[in-house]
């Protein structure tokens, strides 16, 4: 009884920090940031932020389908845990196809605009493959998030 208490908690431990590092990101940190900080130093701050964020939700993941894949061994698997567990290791997947390759290629194509702006050179279709990825972030992350609110849903 113990045990299940204890993965239990765990469980929603994961859900909170996942829900929570989406939702301060996404509504506090990200708008403070750009609105406070000069553009290069905006582009450092991220640059070092989101690989870290992305680790976390990783880390999160990994724990969330690690407790409720045990929580289903010991109390026998029902079909709301398959649901967790598929949930769990899509958002597993889409943090860490955000943290590598995708945030990493835009990084790239955000410093060869830069030096192309210095440059003279206009880049427009550079500037719509890096505006693309930004956005798919954004859509990434959302659906992390709604994945997130519906594991809670699903929590006992």
């Amino acid at each position: 009884m113990i045990l299940q208490h204890s993965l239990a908690y765990l469980h929603l431990l994961a859900l909170a920090v996942l829900v929570g590092k989406v939702v301060f990101l996404s509504f506090i940190t990200a708008p403070v940031l750009a609105r406070t900080l000069e553009p290069e130093s905006f582009t450092r701050v991220v640059r070092q932020l989101f690989p870290r964020y992305y680790a976390l939700g990783m880390v999160s993941a990994a724990v969330g389908w690690a407790t409720i894949t045990a929580l289903a061994v010991l109390r026998g698997f029902s079909p709301l845990d398959l649901v967790s567990s598929a949930l769990w290791l899509a958002i597993l997947g889409i943090e860490n196809y955000c943290r590598t390759p995708l945030t990493p290629q835009i990084n790239e194509l955000s410093d060869t605009l830069k030096t192309n702006i210095e440059r003279g050179l206009n880049t427009p279709l550079i500037q719509k493959q890096r505006d693309s990825l930004h956005r798919l972030t954004v859509q990434l992350n959302s659906a992390v998030l709604a994945m997130g609110l519906l594991l809670i849903g699903l929590s006992d």
